[in-house]
Order: C-alpha cells, then structure tokens, then sequence
C-alpha cells in the first residue's frame, strides 16, 4: 500500500492543499461527498504495550551513551498507540539514569494515532512524561459518534496494521501551538476548529484557547469568535460544546421564538445537570414577553426497576392573564347563564400564577408484576390553552390522572387502578361535563382450560368506587357509588383448519351501593336507586369457516382466503333504568364490533339481545413471501326484536326513562359495516372503513386512506373522514348537517434533494369551511450544518360568541455539527404530534 504523504504546515495552504494533507479523499457520495483516508502505522507489527518505546530511522543514528543522539533521516517513534514521524530528530538522555527521556522533532512533523492527525513543523517530545508540544500545526480529530460515547483506548493491533476510511464526523483546524500533558487531551492555542470537509468550509470557530477532551466528552474554547463563510457572525469569551454523545452538566444552546400567538417573542436558556448515570435535570428559565418568566424543570430517572421523567411548569404573576381577567370581569357583569356564571367566577378567581405538573412512570418489579402512573395538572382552565408542555389529554379539556398496577400469572390476572381527570371550564368555550373518578378500580381475572373435556373456565371479576366532582352552574347532583360486578364463563372452543365453533355462557351478576341519589316526588330518596342490582345470563356461538385457493394472475401467485363468520347472541331483556351509568357508553359500530355481545362499552348496562352477525372476509396473499397483498370484509347484524336497554338512567331527573324511545334499536338489520385494505405495491396502500345505513342509503362513518412511503423519511398520506354528527357544537342547531364530520387530512415528509427536505400537513373540515391544522416545514442538511423552518397553525376552539379560535407557531433552528444547535426552539413536539411520525436527531445524523 502506497504511503500518502503529508505536506508541512504553511500558513499559506490552499484548501486542496489543506485535503491533501489531511488524508481527505473527495468523492460525490454520501452526504460529505467523502472520506478521510488512513494508511497503516509503519512496522504495524509492533508492540503496543504501554511501557513500550519504538525508534526507527530509516539512515540511522549517530548513537551517544550520555549526550544528544541525532538521526540521519527519517524517524519514527511509537508510544501507546500514536507515533511520530519526523525529517530529523535531536535523541536526549536522563544524566541519572541513562535512558533516552526526551526528542526535539524537526520538518514534516507527524503525529498519529487511529482516527486522529497532527501535523507540525517541529516539536518537543517528553517519552517519559508522554508529553507532546508542537508548533504552526494542521489538526484533524474524529469528534462525534452515535457508537462513541465512552473514554478512548488504547488501539489494538488490528486498527493499525491496515489502511482504513474514516467516515465519522471528524474536526480540523489550524494552530500556533499543539500540547498532549495527558492522554485523550489535546491543548491548541490561537487554533481554528470545523467540522466541514476541507474543500467546502461552511463556517469555523477561531479561538484563542482550544481544548478536546476525549476523557470527558467536551470541547471548550476562550474568546472564541464563530464565522460564516470567512464572516464573523458571533463572539463569546467561553464556548463549552459535546465532541461525543456523552451527556454533560452546562448551559444548552438558547433559543429564541418570535412573535407567538399565545405568548409573543420567548427566549429560553436551558441548564442540563448531569446528576448521575440514571438521573439527569434539565432547567430551563424561559422570558415570555407578553406573560412574564416561567420556569421549566424536568427531572428524569431510570432504576433497574423503574423509569419515568417529571415535568414542573411555574409562571408568577402572567401580565396577559391578568389582562384577560380584567377584560371578562369588565364584559360579563352579570351573565344570566348559570353556567356562565360558575366559569366566569373560576376565572376571576383563578391565581395568575400558572403552573403545570406532569408524571409518567413505568416500574417492572419482576416477571409477574409492573405499574404504570400518568399524571396531569393544571392550575386553571385556561392553562392548555395557552401553553403546550405535553399534558395527556384524552379528549379536549380533559387531562388524566392514573395510576395503575398490574399483576399477570399462568391463570390469574389482577389490576389496581386508580383513574381520574382534571376537567376544564373555560368561559370562551363549549362546556365539557366532570367525569367519574375511579377512586379504586379492582379487577380480577382467571381462567383455566381443561384439557380432559375442552372447556374453557373463565371469571371477571370488578369492584369499582365511584366519585365525581358537581359540574359548575348546574344544580343536578350526580350519583356516586360502588359497584361490583362478578361475571363467570364457560366456553367450549373447537377449531379444526377449515372451521372453528366457540359457544359461550355467561352470568352476569352486578351490585350497586349509590349515595346522592334523586328524592321522589314526597322528597324521600328512591329506595329503588339506592341499592339496585342486576342478574342475567349472556349466551353468545361464535363460528365460522376457512377456505384457500392458489392462483395466479399475470404471472404473480396469489393464495386466496375466505373466510364466511356467524355470530349468535342471546341476552334476555333486564330493565336497568334503576342503574346508575358510571363509565359505560355506546360503541360505535365497527365491522370488529359486529361480533361482540354487548353493544355497550362498560358493565352499567349489558343490551338484550336475540342477534345473528354475518360477515364474509377474504385475503389475498403472495405465495413466496406470505405476506398480505389485500384484505376485504363486509358484515351485518340481524335483530329478531327490537333493543330495549338504552343509557337512559332513573336517578337523572331531566329524563323519562319511560318514555324515551332510540329509533336505531327498532329497526331489523344494522347498518352494512366493511373494511378494505389493499397494498397497490410494497410502496403504496389503501385502506377504508365504511359504515352504511341501509335504511335511509346513507353513510354513517367513513375514512378512506391512501399511503406511499419507501421509509419514514419519504412518505405521503391523504386520507378523508366522515362521520354523522361527528362535530357537535352547541351553536349549531340539533341535527343540522353543521354538526357532521367531513375532514380530510394530507400529510407528507419528502426529500427533494439529497440535502433538501420538506414536511407539511394539511387538514381540513369542509363542512365547516375551516382548516384545522396547517403546518410547512423545510429542512437543509449538509455534512457539517443543518438548517430547519417551520411554520403552522391550529385551530383551537370556536368562542361562545362564534368566534374561531387558532394558534400560530413558527421556528427557525441551525445545527453546527460538532458544536450545538441554535434557533427559535425546539420543533419536535410539535412535528410529533398528529399524523406526522417524525425523526428527532437533528443535527445528529452522525
């Protein structure tokens, strides 16, 4: 292999010079359009033993036992793992003990070690202090690599006896001087540092003081001004930047955000505290200029056991909340709303210092046993309004608050779970209903198959309190209680490869004990509605048949499936008027949802029935591969009588249980539910869910999707949403074509070029004539800088007084690979909420 031969610093190299001595090899691939070329180490078949001392010189020494020993040509010392090449070399001796103990180097100084290049035009030497001092130096230096986060080694044989590419993010520079008083730290002074190959030099760092430590993981340099294409653009007297993955306790990189909706121009300056391996903190005070400062901290930790993060949000004093206080306090003297009236007084006397909690929590304390927690708070309605710190919320305004824990064996499962929300009452707002805490949750579950006979015993087991907070301006006190549920089975499943038949029977055996329950008509609680219970039977014969053929068409062989299912269910009718409805709703019909026995989501209610559910599905599937090329269902349910169990409930004094008649639970046949899902190619698919009401030909729900995606980085989705009522809104009149769903959403990530890329959403409710999320991102990416935009803007809520409601965010973030990233914030939350699944390493592709 042909050695490459490194040229002496001078002060005037071009940049073609500056690459060729530094090894780089210029190609037009990847996203550096080249590489770093290293030959092997001269008599690689050294030792590399710390203690080890190698000199070489290719016309000899003149050889003094006490004095200087000079080399006549070339020399070349090797200490753990770096060597040294030089035109000439000046040999010195410890007058104590003898031994060669310093080399002055001279011409065409050369200073390697894997990875790493040191060129000089001369230096000092110390061999028994492994100190290394050289002058009007050229530098190269592999800093950053997402498989590179610990101290450096000692190199092995292996990485020196062979030429190599290096392809990591690597820094290069000049300096007046070059100092190594200890290994994996480099000293430069008056030094350059980049991270851009040498022919296209984007910006660079000239400092009067560079240090590299690769036992930490940190750069740092003083005085320290930042150029642009050969332009100042920024001084600091300190600069502390990662030159690894490695976490580290200092300032991150500040950003600015101008102009928001909610909050006007923000300013942040986090702080990362590095507390331990498993624990870290990040800090981050932010400057709202329309509110006031707010404090950000999250905290997270990972055990063997455990792993969770928690955030805390404070703001004092928010100058705009208080506004808005005065502003309603002004314009709603006396709402005659009730309800108005209630949020109108949780806004006056809200606190104008906002604050926000967040905890989530995963344990695992062995094979049987985990817990989850997700908690959420707020400290006044209008907190989700105004600011995104990623609270779960379940549907709008709901934030929840739940901790589970799980126990799950061979025949037993249990959960404790303790289940909450934290509702809010905005004044400018629809109002949203309290919901029922679980305040505990307790189920059990056992099952056991016996193999002798081939049934299948099964239990469930629930015993759940109920709580729930009065909703503001209404006088209805709702029902709370306890209820205990207690349902055994027994299935006898038969499958055989062409057809399976699964009968089923259940006893269903519910109690109630409810406090805060309606008086009669004498003002005496209804005894009826106090301790109410419920008994009956579920008997449900799932079956259905398999059939295959092959085939091929255009020369592509296809397996086909059908796949015919019944499904037979009998509940006799139970008047359960007299149940309270804690957590039980109405299931939307799906084609999944045809065959299942209870039509309701929960066990308050539990539907008679006397049903038969059909559905035909088929597969088409490649041969070779086995995988699924298409998928198609279509079913319907059969009512022999008319449905009587509605969610119609006694202890509501606004309803006449009596009277009240659901004209959907009279009708014979269900509406047609199918589902498609076909895979054009390995690149593009489609998908559909229709729900269609036979009875007045019209669609109930439909999504239709159409997706292209090569990668997560190259996809496109266009998809439309219709659902009957789906968008319910207190000012549009009750069953105006207002209140239904007709959204479509397009949603793309593409690259234009191999730099370029783009990302954008659109999403829009046509029958309302309004978008609801709009959102442009582009991006560039070069081999050492990036650079990102975006821009959206989301509609939020629509005012009691009709008035449409958005908020508008945009960011503008650099990278400079190898030194941090700056901007107008951080994207990611946003680019990860919604349709777009969205990479975070920004900047980070090293």
């Amino acid at each position: 292999m042909a050695k490459t031969t490194e040229a002496p610093v001078q002060p005037t190299l071009t940049s073609s010079a500056i690459a060729k001595a530094l090894g780089w090899i210029q190609t037009g691939e990847n996203r550096c359009a080249g590489y770093y070329f290293e030959p092997p180490f001269i008599n690689p078949d050294i030792s590399l033993e710390k203690t080890h001392i190698q000199l070489n010189s290719n016309q000899g020494l003149v050889f003094s036992l006490h004095g200087t020993s000079i080399s006549q040509g070339q020399i070349t010392i090797t200490q753990d793992g770096q060597q040294i090449i030089a035109n000439k070399g000046f040999l010195y001796r410890d007058p104590a003990t003898g031994k060669l103990n310093a080399v002055d180097l001279i011409g065409h100084v050369i200073l390697r070690q894997p990875n790493e290049l040191v060129l000089a035009d001369y230096g000092h030497v110390d061999l028994k202090m492994k100190q290394k001092s050289l002058r009007h130096i050229l530098y190269r230096n592999a800093v950053y690599s997402k498989t590179s986060t610990t101290k450096p080694t000692v190199p092995n044989n292996k990485q020196i006896q062979h030429a190599h590419h290096v392809y990591q993010l690597s820094a290069w520079g000049t300096a007046e001087q070059y100092e190594q008083n200890e290994p994996g730290i480099s000293l430069f002074q008056q030094a350059t540092y980049t991270t851009c190959p040498p022919l296209t030099s984007a910006w660079q760092v000239k400092a009067s003081h560079l240090e590299l430590n690769k036992n930490t993981g940190r750069g740092v340099a003083k005085n320290a001004r930042l150029l642009v294409k050969g332009v100042p653009v920024f001084y600091t007297p300190y600069l502390n930047f990662p030159i690894d993955s490695r976490r580290q306790t200092g300032f991150l990189p500040p950003a600015i955000r101008p102009n928001t909706t909610q909050s006007g121009t923000i300013i942040t300056a986090p702080f990362y505290w590095n507390i331990a391996p498993n624990y870290d903190d990040t800090i981050t005070p932010a400057a709202l200029f329309k509110r006031g400062i707010q404090i950000t901290n999250l905290f997270r930790y990972l055990t063997p056991k455990t792993e969770g993060k928690i955030t805390i949000t404070a703001l004092p004093n928010d100058h705009l909340f208080s506004a808005l206080k005065d502003k309603n306090i002004n314009a709603f003297e006396a709402p005659s709303n009730p309800q108005t009236q209630a949020q109108f007084n949780r806004l006056e006397n809200a606190s104008t210092t906002r604050k926000a909690l967040t905890w989530e929590n995963n344990a695992r304390f062995d094979e049987h046993w985990t817990s989850t927690l997700d908690y959420n708070y707020v400290s006044d309605d209008y907190y989700t309004t105004n600011f995104n710190n990623g609270l779960t919320q379940v549907t709008t305004n709901q934030l929840l608050q739940q901790a589970t824990l799980n126990y799950k064996g061979q025949f037993w499962q249990f959960q404790g779970n303790i289940q909450g929300y934290q509702t809010l009452h905005p004044l400018d707002q629809t109002p949203y209903a309290n919901e029922y805490t679980r305040l505990p949750q307790l189920v059990l579950s056992g099952h056991y198959l016996d193999d002798n006979t081939g049934l299948n015993y099964s239990i469930d087991n629930d015993l759940s309190h109920f709580v729930i907070r009065k909703d503001p301006g209404v006088d209805i006190l709702k029902p709370f209680g306890t209820r205990l549920n207690i349902q055994p089975a027994v299935n006898w499943p038969v499958y055989h490869p062409a057809v399976f038949f699964n009968p089923r029977l259940q006893f269903a055996m519910t109690q109630y004990e409810v406090s805060q329950i309606p008086a009669n008509s004498q003002g005496i609680p209804n005894s009826n509605l106090q301790s109410p219970h419920r008994a009956l039977p579920i008997f449900d014969i799932s079956s259905g048949m398999y059939f295959e053929r092959n085939f091929t068409i255009l020369n592509y062989s296809l397996t086909q499936t059908l796949e015919p299912q019944a499904y037979y269910t009998y509940i006799p009718y139970r008047n359960q008027n007299d149940l309270p409805v804690f957590d039980t709703t109405l299931n939307v019909l799906t084609y999944d949802q045809l065959f299942t026995y209870n039509r309701f989501s929960g066990p308050d209610r539990i539907g008679d029935a006397n049903q038969l559910a059909l559905g035909l599905a088929t597969r088409f599937m490649d041969q070779q591969s086995g995988t699924q090329k298409a998928y198609a269902g279509i079913g319907q349910i059969a009512y022999f009588r008319d449905r009587l169990v509605t969610l119609c409930s006694n202890d509501n004094p606004t309803q006449n249980c009596s009277t009240l008649i659901d004209p959907d639970n009279r009708v014979k046949r269900s509406p047609l539910s199918g589902v498609l899902s076909y895979s054009l190619t390995p690149y593009w698919t489609f998908t559909s869910n229709t729900i269609y009401d036979t009875h007045v030909n019209n669609v109930k729900n439909e999504t239709l999707t159409l997706g292209y995606s090569t990668d997560p980085q190259r996809s496109v989705n266009l998809s439309y949403t219709y659902a009957l009522n789906g968008a319910v809104l207190l000012i549009n009149p009750v069953g105006s074509s207002a209140n239904n769903l007709s959204q479509t959403d397009l949603n793309f990530i593409w690259p234009i070029t191999h730099s370029w890329s783009t990302l954008g959403r659109w999403t829009e409710n046509f029958n309302t004539s309004r978008f609801q999320n709009l959102l442009f991102g582009l991006q560039y990416d070069s081999c050492c800088w990036a650079v990102r935009f975006l821009v959206g803007r989301t509609f939020t809520n629509v005012s009691l007084n009709n008035t449409l409601k958005y908020n508008t965010e945009s960011y503008i973030q650099f990278a400079l690979k190898g030194l941090g990233n700056f901007g107008t914030g951080d994207p990611n939350p946003t680019l990860n909420s919604g349709a777009i699944s969205y990479q975070t390493d920004f900047g980070q592709d090293f």
